[in-house]
Protein backbone atom coordinates (compact mmCIF):
# COMPACT_ATOMS: atom_id res chain seq x y z
CA UNK A 1 0.00 0.00 0.00
CA UNK A 2 1.62 3.57 -1.28
CA UNK A 3 1.81 5.75 1.23
CA UNK A 4 -0.96 8.60 1.58
CA UNK A 5 1.41 11.47 0.39
CA UNK A 6 1.95 9.20 -2.60
CA UNK A 7 -0.93 8.48 -3.31
CA UNK A 8 -2.26 11.97 -2.85
CA UNK A 9 0.83 13.06 -5.58
CA UNK A 10 0.97 10.45 -8.11
CA UNK A 11 -2.81 10.40 -8.55
CA UNK A 12 -3.07 14.05 -8.35
CA UNK A 13 -0.86 14.53 -11.12
CA UNK A 14 -3.14 11.82 -13.26
CA UNK A 15 -6.30 13.31 -12.59
CA UNK A 16 -5.00 16.85 -13.42
CA UNK A 17 -4.35 15.98 -17.04
CA UNK A 18 -7.73 14.90 -17.50
CA UNK A 19 -9.27 18.41 -17.99
CA UNK A 20 -11.97 18.80 -15.29
CA UNK A 21 -12.94 21.73 -13.95
CA UNK A 22 -11.19 21.48 -10.50
CA UNK A 23 -9.64 18.98 -8.05
CA UNK A 24 -12.81 18.08 -5.83
CA UNK A 25 -14.59 17.44 -9.43
CA UNK A 26 -11.68 15.13 -10.32
CA UNK A 27 -12.07 13.40 -6.95
CA UNK A 28 -15.95 12.85 -7.26
CA UNK A 29 -16.29 11.59 -10.55
CA UNK A 30 -14.51 8.45 -10.56
CA UNK A 31 -13.93 8.50 -13.92
CA UNK A 32 -13.21 5.71 -16.04
CA UNK A 33 -10.27 6.94 -17.31
CA UNK A 34 -8.29 6.52 -14.62
CA UNK A 35 -7.41 3.11 -14.65
CA UNK A 36 -6.31 0.27 -11.78
CA UNK A 37 -8.24 2.84 -9.06
CA UNK A 38 -10.39 0.08 -7.02
CA UNK A 39 -13.64 1.31 -5.54
CA UNK A 40 -11.53 1.63 -2.07
CA UNK A 41 -9.04 3.87 -3.32
CA UNK A 42 -11.64 6.21 -4.44
CA UNK A 43 -12.24 6.23 -1.47
CA UNK A 44 -8.96 6.64 0.43
CA UNK A 45 -8.23 9.75 -2.05
CA UNK A 46 -11.44 11.29 -1.42
CA UNK A 47 -10.98 11.01 2.23
CA UNK A 48 -7.64 12.57 1.98
CA UNK A 49 -8.82 15.28 -0.06
CA UNK A 50 -11.61 15.84 2.42
CA UNK A 51 -8.82 16.18 5.91
CA UNK A 52 -7.10 19.00 4.21
CA UNK A 53 -3.76 17.12 5.71
CA UNK A 54 -2.37 17.09 1.66
CA UNK A 55 -3.84 20.22 0.32
CA UNK A 56 -0.55 21.48 -1.06
CA UNK A 57 0.26 18.39 -2.32
CA UNK A 58 -3.01 18.03 -3.67
CA UNK A 59 -2.53 21.24 -5.70
CA UNK A 60 0.91 20.66 -6.42
CA UNK A 61 0.12 17.57 -8.26
CA UNK A 62 -2.98 19.32 -9.87
CA UNK A 63 -1.02 21.74 -11.49
CA UNK A 64 1.82 19.48 -12.74
CA UNK A 65 -1.20 17.20 -14.69
CA UNK A 66 -2.70 20.12 -16.15
CA UNK A 67 0.69 21.57 -17.11
CA UNK A 68 1.56 18.21 -19.13
CA UNK A 69 -1.79 18.23 -20.64
CA UNK A 70 -0.88 21.34 -21.87
CA UNK A 71 2.41 21.06 -22.90
CA UNK A 72 3.86 20.65 -26.29
CA UNK A 73 6.22 17.79 -25.38
CA UNK A 74 3.34 16.46 -23.68
CA UNK A 75 -0.20 15.88 -24.61
CA UNK A 76 -0.87 19.47 -26.64
CA UNK A 77 -4.60 19.88 -25.27
CA UNK A 78 -5.75 16.28 -26.27
CA UNK A 79 -7.68 14.82 -23.76
CA UNK A 80 -6.41 11.43 -22.59
CA UNK A 81 -8.50 8.33 -23.28
CA UNK A 82 -6.65 6.25 -20.68
CA UNK A 83 -4.59 6.68 -17.49
CA UNK A 84 -3.02 3.91 -15.77
CA UNK A 85 -1.38 3.80 -12.59
CA UNK A 86 1.47 1.70 -11.50
CA UNK A 87 0.89 1.90 -7.52
CA UNK A 88 2.79 -0.42 -5.66
CA UNK A 89 3.10 -3.20 -8.52
CA UNK A 90 6.73 -4.03 -9.20
CA UNK A 91 8.09 -4.01 -13.18
CA UNK A 92 7.87 -7.55 -14.45
CA UNK A 93 11.34 -6.89 -15.63
CA UNK A 94 14.32 -4.18 -15.56
CA UNK A 95 12.88 -0.55 -15.15
CA UNK A 96 15.28 1.97 -16.68
CA UNK A 97 12.89 4.86 -14.87
CA UNK A 98 10.36 4.67 -11.76
CA UNK A 99 7.45 4.68 -13.99
CA UNK A 100 4.49 5.74 -11.89
CA UNK A 101 1.47 6.72 -14.64
CA UNK A 102 1.09 5.61 -18.08
CA UNK A 103 -1.11 7.72 -20.57
CA UNK A 104 -2.42 6.09 -23.19
CA UNK A 105 0.14 3.50 -23.35
CA UNK A 106 2.39 5.57 -24.85
CA UNK A 107 3.55 8.29 -22.20
CA UNK A 108 5.62 7.13 -19.15
CA UNK A 109 5.45 9.57 -16.19
CA UNK A 110 7.11 8.75 -13.49
CA UNK A 111 6.01 11.41 -10.40
CA UNK A 112 8.89 12.87 -8.28
CA UNK A 113 8.25 15.17 -5.51
CA UNK A 114 10.75 16.59 -2.78
CA UNK A 115 13.00 13.40 -4.04
CA UNK A 116 16.91 13.27 -4.97
CA UNK A 117 16.28 9.87 -4.89
CA UNK A 118 17.79 7.89 -8.42
CA UNK A 119 17.74 4.39 -7.07
CA UNK A 120 17.98 1.89 -3.85
CA UNK A 121 20.06 -1.37 -5.07
CA UNK A 122 22.55 -3.23 -3.88
CA UNK A 123 25.86 -2.32 -3.28
CA UNK A 124 27.07 -4.53 -5.66
CA UNK A 125 24.94 -3.53 -8.64
CA UNK A 126 26.70 -0.40 -8.56
CA UNK A 127 30.21 -0.55 -7.79
CA UNK A 128 30.12 -4.41 -9.77
CA UNK A 129 27.25 -4.45 -11.42
CA UNK A 130 27.08 -0.97 -12.89
CA UNK A 131 23.76 -0.95 -12.54
CA UNK A 132 23.06 -3.09 -15.71
CA UNK A 133 19.49 -4.59 -15.02
CA UNK A 134 19.91 -3.61 -11.52
CA UNK A 135 17.29 -1.04 -11.07
CA UNK A 136 14.35 -3.34 -10.35
CA UNK A 137 16.33 -5.37 -8.56
CA UNK A 138 16.71 -5.34 -4.97
CA UNK A 139 19.01 -5.73 -2.30
CA UNK A 140 16.98 -9.72 -1.39
CA UNK A 141 17.37 -10.66 -4.66
CA UNK A 142 20.64 -10.26 -4.47
CA UNK A 143 21.48 -11.75 -1.65
CA UNK A 144 20.84 -15.10 -3.10
CA UNK A 145 23.73 -15.23 -5.05
CA UNK A 146 26.47 -12.86 -3.86
CA UNK A 147 29.16 -13.85 -1.24
CA UNK A 148 28.92 -12.89 2.47
CA UNK A 149 25.01 -13.06 1.89
CA UNK A 150 24.85 -9.66 0.62
CA UNK A 151 26.81 -8.21 3.50
CA UNK A 152 29.01 -5.07 1.35
CA UNK A 153 30.75 -4.17 4.88
CA UNK A 154 31.76 -7.62 4.97
CA UNK A 155 33.04 -7.93 1.82
CA UNK A 156 35.00 -4.70 1.41
CA UNK A 157 36.68 -4.30 4.79
CA UNK A 158 35.86 -7.17 6.93
CA UNK A 159 38.30 -6.17 9.77
CA UNK A 160 37.05 -3.16 10.12
CA UNK A 161 33.74 -4.25 10.17
CA UNK A 162 34.42 -7.07 13.05
CA UNK A 163 35.95 -4.26 14.95
CA UNK A 164 32.80 -2.43 15.25
CA UNK A 165 30.43 -5.59 15.31
CA UNK A 166 32.81 -6.90 18.55
CA UNK A 167 32.37 -3.57 20.40
CA UNK A 168 28.63 -3.07 20.30
CA UNK A 169 28.35 -7.13 20.74
CA UNK A 170 30.53 -6.67 24.11
CA UNK A 171 28.06 -3.98 25.16
CA UNK A 172 25.15 -5.83 24.50
CA UNK A 173 26.21 -8.81 26.32
CA UNK A 174 26.45 -6.10 29.22
CA UNK A 175 23.04 -4.57 28.41
CA UNK A 176 20.46 -4.16 31.80
CA UNK A 177 17.41 -1.79 31.90
CA UNK A 178 19.60 1.30 32.65
CA UNK A 179 20.89 0.98 29.15
CA UNK A 180 23.81 -0.17 26.67
CA UNK A 181 26.90 -0.99 28.73
CA UNK A 182 29.80 1.48 28.88
CA UNK A 183 32.37 -1.29 28.61
CA UNK A 184 33.50 -4.71 28.42
CA UNK A 185 30.41 -6.71 30.11
CA UNK A 186 31.98 -8.81 33.04
CA UNK A 187 28.89 -11.36 33.53
CA UNK A 188 26.00 -12.15 31.25
CA UNK A 189 23.21 -11.30 34.10
CA UNK A 190 21.39 -14.78 33.42
CA UNK A 191 19.43 -16.20 36.40
CA UNK A 192 21.05 -19.28 37.91
CA UNK A 193 18.39 -22.05 37.10
CA UNK A 194 17.69 -24.71 40.55
CA UNK A 195 18.02 -28.03 39.55
CA UNK A 196 14.46 -29.07 40.35
CA UNK A 197 11.15 -27.50 41.40
CA UNK A 198 8.23 -26.79 40.82
CA UNK A 199 7.13 -23.68 37.76
CA UNK A 200 6.16 -20.83 39.35
CA UNK A 201 2.45 -19.27 37.76
CA UNK A 202 2.88 -16.35 36.35
CA UNK A 203 0.62 -13.87 38.07
CA UNK A 204 -1.84 -11.54 36.99
CA UNK A 205 -0.24 -8.39 36.42
CA UNK A 206 3.30 -8.64 37.24
CA UNK A 207 4.04 -9.83 33.54
CA UNK A 208 5.31 -13.64 32.40
CA UNK A 209 7.90 -15.42 34.36
CA UNK A 210 9.70 -18.28 33.35
CA UNK A 211 9.91 -22.22 34.63
CA UNK A 212 11.79 -21.82 37.55
CA UNK A 213 10.27 -18.31 38.81
CA UNK A 214 12.58 -16.19 37.45
CA UNK A 215 10.68 -12.56 36.21
CA UNK A 216 11.21 -12.63 32.60
CA UNK A 217 13.88 -9.95 31.42
CA UNK A 218 12.52 -6.45 30.37
CA UNK A 219 12.56 -5.56 26.73
CA UNK A 220 14.79 -2.85 25.74
CA UNK A 221 13.67 0.46 25.71
CA UNK A 222 13.15 0.36 22.04
CA UNK A 223 11.39 -3.34 21.74
CA UNK A 224 14.30 -5.14 21.16
CA UNK A 225 14.37 -9.09 22.78
CA UNK A 226 17.67 -9.06 25.23
CA UNK A 227 17.75 -12.87 24.89
CA UNK A 228 18.83 -12.00 21.00
CA UNK A 229 21.56 -9.66 21.94
CA UNK A 230 22.60 -12.07 24.90
CA UNK A 231 23.36 -14.79 21.94
CA UNK A 232 24.96 -12.99 19.29
CA UNK A 233 27.02 -15.06 17.59
CA UNK A 234 30.77 -13.49 17.54
CA UNK A 235 31.25 -13.16 14.00
CA UNK A 236 29.32 -10.32 12.48
CA UNK A 237 28.86 -12.64 9.20
CA UNK A 238 26.56 -14.91 11.51
CA UNK A 239 24.64 -12.53 12.51
CA UNK A 240 20.64 -13.65 11.78
CA UNK A 241 17.95 -11.63 10.34
CA UNK A 242 16.32 -11.54 13.64
CA UNK A 243 19.41 -10.69 15.59
CA UNK A 244 19.99 -8.03 12.86
CA UNK A 245 16.71 -6.39 13.77
CA UNK A 246 16.80 -6.71 17.42
CA UNK A 247 20.20 -5.08 16.91
CA UNK A 248 19.20 -2.05 14.78
CA UNK A 249 16.32 -1.63 17.40
CA UNK A 250 18.80 -1.29 20.13
CA UNK A 251 21.05 1.50 18.54
CA UNK A 252 18.36 3.52 17.53
CA UNK A 253 19.66 5.92 20.33
CA UNK A 254 23.08 5.54 20.12
CA UNK A 255 26.70 4.06 19.69
CA UNK A 256 28.03 2.22 23.18
CA UNK A 257 30.87 4.04 24.38
CA UNK A 258 33.73 3.82 21.70
CA UNK A 259 31.92 2.57 18.96
CA UNK A 260 31.17 5.28 17.14
CA UNK A 261 35.00 6.19 16.11
CA UNK A 262 35.29 2.43 14.93
CA UNK A 263 31.78 3.14 12.72
CA UNK A 264 33.85 6.40 11.30
CA UNK A 265 36.42 4.07 10.28
CA UNK A 266 34.76 1.20 8.73
CA UNK A 267 32.63 4.35 7.06
CA UNK A 268 36.33 5.52 5.38
CA UNK A 269 37.04 2.10 4.47
CA UNK A 270 33.96 0.87 2.50
CA UNK A 271 34.08 4.21 0.77
CA UNK A 272 37.18 4.07 -0.45
CA UNK A 273 37.22 0.25 -1.37
CA UNK A 274 33.96 0.79 -2.93
CA UNK A 275 35.41 3.27 -5.47
CA UNK A 276 38.02 1.28 -6.02
CA UNK A 277 35.44 -1.16 -6.97
CA UNK A 278 33.84 0.98 -9.52
CA UNK A 279 36.77 2.10 -11.11
CA UNK A 280 37.87 -1.51 -11.81
CA UNK A 281 34.54 -2.69 -13.09
CA UNK A 282 33.95 0.91 -14.92
CA UNK A 283 37.81 0.01 -16.56
CA UNK A 284 36.85 -3.50 -17.68
CA UNK A 285 34.16 -2.25 -20.00
CA UNK A 286 34.68 0.00 -23.71
CA UNK A 287 32.46 3.13 -23.06
CA UNK A 288 31.42 2.38 -19.69
CA UNK A 289 31.44 5.98 -18.50
CA UNK A 290 29.37 7.32 -20.57
CA UNK A 291 27.24 4.42 -20.08
CA UNK A 292 27.62 4.64 -16.57
CA UNK A 293 26.12 8.29 -16.64
CA UNK A 294 22.63 7.19 -18.34
CA UNK A 295 22.11 4.66 -15.70
CA UNK A 296 22.98 7.00 -13.04
CA UNK A 297 20.81 10.03 -14.89
CA UNK A 298 18.13 6.65 -15.24
CA UNK A 299 18.49 7.62 -18.89
CA UNK A 300 17.46 4.93 -21.24
CA UNK A 301 16.24 3.90 -24.93
CA UNK A 302 12.74 5.55 -24.33
CA UNK A 303 11.81 8.86 -23.49
CA UNK A 304 9.87 9.67 -20.48
CA UNK A 305 8.72 12.32 -18.21
CA UNK A 306 9.28 13.45 -14.41
CA UNK A 307 6.18 15.70 -13.00
CA UNK A 308 7.09 16.84 -9.22
CA UNK A 309 8.54 19.64 -7.38
CA UNK A 310 11.99 20.42 -5.55
CA UNK A 311 12.48 22.40 -2.59
CA UNK A 312 12.55 25.34 -4.87
CA UNK A 313 10.60 24.99 -7.86
CA UNK A 314 8.16 22.62 -9.48
CA UNK A 315 9.85 19.48 -11.85
CA UNK A 316 8.45 19.33 -15.69
CA UNK A 317 11.16 17.76 -17.56
CA UNK A 318 11.40 15.36 -20.44
CA UNK A 319 14.17 12.62 -20.16
CA UNK A 320 15.77 12.29 -23.04
CA UNK A 321 17.04 9.21 -24.65
CA UNK A 322 20.79 8.25 -24.86
CA UNK A 323 20.41 8.49 -28.23
CA UNK A 324 18.75 11.71 -28.12
CA UNK A 325 21.68 12.86 -25.75
CA UNK A 326 24.97 11.27 -27.51
CA UNK A 327 23.58 13.67 -30.17
CA UNK A 328 23.65 17.06 -28.03
CA UNK A 329 26.44 16.23 -25.39
CA UNK A 330 29.73 14.57 -25.17
CA UNK A 331 31.05 13.29 -21.70
CA UNK A 332 34.80 14.89 -21.16
CA UNK A 333 35.49 13.02 -18.06
CA UNK A 334 33.47 11.35 -14.99
CA UNK A 335 35.49 11.12 -11.95
CA UNK A 336 34.97 9.70 -8.11
CA UNK A 337 35.90 9.69 -5.24
CA UNK A 338 35.16 8.82 -1.19
CA UNK A 339 33.19 11.68 0.47
CA UNK A 340 32.64 12.13 4.43
CA UNK A 341 29.36 12.22 5.63
CA UNK A 342 28.37 9.63 8.28
CA UNK A 343 27.38 6.82 6.17
CA UNK A 344 29.80 5.53 3.86
CA UNK A 345 29.81 7.35 0.75
CA UNK A 346 30.93 7.95 -2.56
CA UNK A 347 30.52 10.74 -4.77
CA UNK A 348 30.53 11.14 -8.54
CA UNK A 349 30.73 13.88 -11.09
CA UNK A 350 30.86 14.08 -14.91
CA UNK A 351 31.77 17.05 -17.00
CA UNK A 352 29.81 16.89 -20.29
CA UNK A 353 30.23 19.22 -23.50
CA UNK A 354 27.48 20.59 -25.45
CA UNK A 355 28.22 19.59 -29.39
CA UNK A 356 26.34 22.79 -30.35
CA UNK A 357 27.48 25.47 -27.98
CA UNK A 358 30.47 24.00 -26.43
CA UNK A 359 29.63 25.11 -23.14
CA UNK A 360 30.67 22.58 -20.61
CA UNK A 361 28.44 21.41 -17.66
CA UNK A 362 29.19 19.74 -14.97
CA UNK A 363 26.61 17.13 -13.25
CA UNK A 364 26.87 15.24 -9.56
CA UNK A 365 25.86 12.65 -7.36
CA UNK A 366 26.34 10.62 -4.50
CA UNK A 367 25.81 7.08 -3.25
CA UNK A 368 25.60 5.92 -0.09
CA UNK A 369 25.87 2.85 1.64
CA UNK A 370 23.53 1.84 4.74
CA UNK A 371 22.08 -1.00 6.27
CA UNK A 372 18.59 -0.90 5.74
CA UNK A 373 16.79 -0.57 8.82
CA UNK A 374 19.13 1.22 11.60
CA UNK A 375 23.03 0.04 12.94
CA UNK A 376 23.30 -3.59 11.60
CA UNK A 377 19.42 -3.93 11.38
CA UNK A 378 19.34 -5.08 7.75
CA UNK A 379 22.42 -5.79 5.35
CA UNK A 380 23.69 -2.59 3.46
CA UNK A 381 22.04 -1.13 0.68
CA UNK A 382 23.37 1.64 -1.75
CA UNK A 383 21.49 4.36 -1.96
CA UNK A 384 21.43 7.12 -5.09
CA UNK A 385 21.32 10.70 -5.20
CA UNK A 386 21.51 13.41 -7.28
CA UNK A 387 23.13 16.60 -6.13
CA UNK A 388 22.61 18.61 -9.49
CA UNK A 389 19.15 20.25 -9.56
CA UNK A 390 17.16 18.37 -12.45
CA UNK A 391 16.64 21.17 -14.53
CA UNK A 392 20.06 21.76 -14.56
CA UNK A 393 21.15 18.42 -15.77
CA UNK A 394 22.34 17.71 -19.67
CA UNK A 395 19.36 15.72 -20.89
CA UNK A 396 16.92 17.05 -19.00
CA UNK A 397 14.49 19.07 -20.90
CA UNK A 398 11.83 21.53 -19.39
CA UNK A 399 8.67 21.30 -21.00
CA UNK A 400 7.14 23.21 -23.50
Amino acid sequence: MPSDRTTVTELGTGLGMLGLADIDDAVRSRTPVMHSLSPEMWERLGALRAGGAYDAEFHAAWANGQAFLAADDGLRGRLPKVVEWKGTGRAPGDEVAPIDLRVDHVYLVSCKYLSQILFNVSPWNVFDGLLVGAQARGGRAAREVLPGGGDWYAEVAPADYQALYEAVRLAALGWDDEGPATGPALHLGRVPRPRQGPAAPALPGLGAADAFGAPAPPATPNGAPPALLRDLPTRAVDLSSPQRDALGRWLGTGWPAGAKALYATLSRAVALASVERWEAAMRAGAGAGEAMLWRLLRIGSAPYFVLGSSAARSLRLRIATSWDWRRQYRLVAFALEPQSGGQPRVGWEATVRDRVSHTLHAVAGHIEVRWSHGRFGGLPEAKGYLDTPHHLVPGYVTLR
